[in-house]
This record gives C-alpha cells, structure tokens and sequence, in this order.
C-alpha cells in the first residue's frame, strides 16, 4: 500500500497566499509539461486557479500499466505510476482531451481537433519528443544505393494512410491498442511449448 502522510503547520496554515486568475493552458502531458504544473500547483506563496492542461489522452498515469504494456513503453524514469497518484493533479488542473491544431496568437486562442476554441492569457507549449511514422525515401533497392546516393528524408513527414500493422507508441493507450491487436492477430499453439505464438 502506498504511504499516505501529509503534514502541515501552523506556518504553512496561516500564510496568506496570493491569488492568480490568469488562465495558464499547458499543452502536452509530457515530463516537462507534468512538472510545470507540479511546480505552479505546490508553490507555497502563490495559488494558481485557472490551469487547463490540454493532452490526447489526459494525464499520465490514469491506467496502471502491467508488465506487458510497460515493455512496449521507453521512459525517461523523471514520473512513474505512483508520483503520478500521490501528486493527483487532476484535483488543480484542469483536463482537455483533444490534439491542438493551431495557435491564433492575436486573439489569444488555440484550436483543438474538434474545432473546439481554448482562451489563454500564457500558452505554454510542452509536447516533448514523439516518435513519427517514418517517410519512405523511394529508393530502389535493386539497384544497391549507398547512403550518400539516397536522398535525406529526416525532416520529411509521412502523410499517406499507415499500416494497420505499423504502430507509433508514444503514451500508454498507444501501447494497449498494439497489445490488443497483437492478441486479436496472434495464433497460440500448444505444438510449440508453453507460450509460443505464432504472430500473423
């Protein structure tokens, strides 16, 4: 069972602390972006009331990863599953679900997905680093091209439609979509031993 001990003082009671309004809108639920709202949310002096953090699938944490989903998921070790819990910033900030897709910077507004509109008086833009579906480079391969012959295609972004079987696991519902089709696809064989697959 997790520890549970909070403790306070007379000090700490009594300290008057000064109210910010300002509508404060980080967007990404990245390692930086969870510790810009730790920081603002457990500040001693001051007391932020308009935090709203706009993410693709809310706050980290949310779903416990097992052993299995955790494979799939690289980790940078700053937050792990029981920060996430014990922090609880979803009692301070506020959640919206949604991808960004755009930033009207003189009416101080960001736009979602869904066509939904975000006002913010300080934009805080934490997205970190994601993976990408990676661009063909449209070499032939009968013909041998050395690196030099092929044409750099890093800063290319793929647009075309992505393999059912091809997965970019950048959060935790990422990695419980790819085990679930793993599942679906896989074929288990008692011929083959205890916890053989044969992967379609």
């Amino acid at each position: 069972t997790s520890y549970a001990l909070n403790h306070t003082n007379r000090k700490l009671t009594l300290e008057p602390k000064i109210t910010v309004n300002a509508k404060i809108v980080v967007v990404g639920a990245s390692s930086v972006g969870i510790s810009f709202l730790e920081t603002l949310v457990f500040c001693s002096h001051l007391k932020f009331d308009n935090l709203i953090l706009i993410s693709t699938n809310g706050l980290p944490g949310k779903n416990l990863l097992g052993a299995e989903q955790r494979k799939f998921l690289a980790t940078d070790h700053c937050f792990n599953d029981k920060d996430y819990a014990l922090m609880s910033l979803c009692s301070w900030v506020s959640v919206v679900v949604g991808r960004m897709t755009g930033i009207d910077r003189a009416a101080k507004h960001i736009v979602l997905s869904k066509g939904e509109i975000v006002l913010y008086d300080h934009l805080i833009l934490c997205t970190g680093q994601q993976y990408q579906v990676p661009c063909p480079i449209g070499a032939d391969i009968n013909q041998h091209p050395t690196n030099r012959e092929v044409q750099n295609s890093s800063k290319q972004r793929y647009t075309g439609k992505v393999p059912c079987n091809h997965f970019t696991l950048n959060e935790e519902e990422d990695c419980y979509r790819a085990l679930a089709w793993i599942r679906k696809k896989s074929i288990t064989t008692e011929d083959w031993g205890r916890g053989s697959a044969l992967f379609c």
